[in-house]
């Protein structure tokens, strides 16, 4: 097999975090020739909605990172990067860790990070490498970046099958490093082996990338040079910088519209009146913190968020979330409605009998009591015979529904 030049990947966790890590804040700083991924470069690239996201500020960091290298059997921990939604306690993120392939094949260790069935287990457990900085929420499937380029004449091919002969070795490799898979995992169909145009993301001429559910996949096309190479050493670069902060902003909108979903799923078991108030104004701080579709004017971070949203059906979720609600608010404003309508039937019918008897006692201008006491009684009788309309049943089934828990 052909020798691969770099062999790059980066796991991204979902954490929670108890307190404010105390790694250095910012993102990882990295250096490639005159080009220097700091925050404040970065936060020129995006959008300052994006930069806030993804950096804070000086008072309020988002971002922080511990730059010390570990060596773990053949993989090298080169950095390790936090990114907390919010300062509140326990509050959500993501962790970022960077690794680089010293041997071996980079698809044995994805489907070991998948936990694909009869992989061996990892070597590195990630909650020891993030310590008591966050907490790697469990059960949760990671999300991998993945770089490779070869360093011969090319990419070495995967599937060796005689079906699989018409497809391309840089095609074979997105898709196993996109999907973490190998040909007893899932072996792909012959007859729909070319991704279509919008799923390959052609980068430049050098390397082209394929954004799947749960990885992404990114391959030179021709061979590295190594050390000498004019541009696979800033791929790396923006790969492990900007390219990864545009999918760690789809990974933290495809929380927060799972939060919403959960949220929305549970109000028919609370108050729908109150519950509706405080769904409007988190959907309201979501749609100002997280959601965006256009990150910066340059086009690859916002055609990579783009592949990400499009794998998780972001767009169409959140559209369902703002239709769901709306439905919500209708029968909310409905049955506020009938509640009105109904309290005016019930006294309607108990007033205008009542404004009826006490109009005819002035006409007469008597003190009898015993004309008192029939046109009282008269008043009563018909009150009670208006009450048993079905206008006052219905009223009053209204009403018991409003004020019974």
């Amino acid at each position: 097999m052909t020798p691969l030049a770099r062999q790059t990947i980066i796991v991204v966790y979902e954490a929670r975090f108890p307190a404010t890590p105390a790694w250095e804040a910012g993102p990882s700083v990295l250096q490639h020739g005159q080009v220097r991924s700091t925050a404040e470069a970065r936060s020129e690239y995006y959008s300052a909605k994006a930069a806030r996201v993804l950096y804070g500020d000086a008072t309020h960091p988002r971002r922080w990172h511990d730059a010390s290298h570990r060596v773990i059997g053949d993989v090298e921990v080169t950095g390790i990067e936090a990114l907390r939604v919010t300062d509140e306690p326990d509050a959500g993120g993501l962790v970022a860790i960077h690794l680089r392939l010293k041997r071996g094949n980079p698809v044995a260790l994805l489907r070991t990070l998948a936990r694909r069935r009869d992989a061996p287990a990892a070597n590195f457990d990630p909650q020891e490498l993030v310590g008591d900085q966050a907490k790697i929420e469990p059960g949760v499937r990671p999300f991998t970046i993945s770089f490779i380029t070869s360093a011969g004449q090319g990419l070495p091919r995967l599937y060796r099958q005689p079906r699989y002969w018409r497809w391309a070795p840089a095609c074979q490799w997105l898709w196993a490093l996109a999907s973490r898979t190998n040909l007893a995992d899932y072996p792909p169909d012959p007859k729909n082996l070319e991704p279509a145009d919008n799923e390959i993301i052609r980068l430049s001429s050098d390397w082209h990338a394929v954004v799947l559910r749960d990885g992404m996949g990114v391959v030179g096309v021709r061979p590295d040079q190594g050390r000498d190479d004019p541009f696979f050493g800033y791929a790396e670069l923006y790969l492990r910088s900007i390219y990864l902060d545009a999918v760690m902003l789809g990974m933290l909108q495809k929380q927060g519209l799972t939060r919403l979903e959960e949220r929305i799923a549970a109000t028919l078991d609370t108050s729908l009146t109150a519950t509706m108030a405080e769904l409007e104004r988190e959907v309201s701080s979501f749609r100002h913190r997280l959601w965006a579709q256009h990150l910066t004017p340059h086009g690859t971070p916002n055609r990579l968020l783009t592949a990400y949203q499009r794998q998780h059906v972001l767009r169409e979720r959140f559209e369902q979330i703002l239709t769901e609600i709306n439905d919500f608010n209708r029968l909310t404003r409905d049955d506020e409605n009938r509640h009105v309508n109904s309290a005016v039937v019930v006294f309607t019918l108990v007033t205008v009998p009542a404004g009826i008897a006490l109009a005819l006692l002035q006409v007469l201008e008597t003190n009898e009591p015993w004309l008192f006491a029939t046109v009282g009684g008269v008043c009563i009788v018909l009150i009670a015979l208006l009450l048993r309309t079905h206008s006052a049943r219905v009223a009053f089934r209204a009403l018991r529904r409003r004020f019974t828990p």
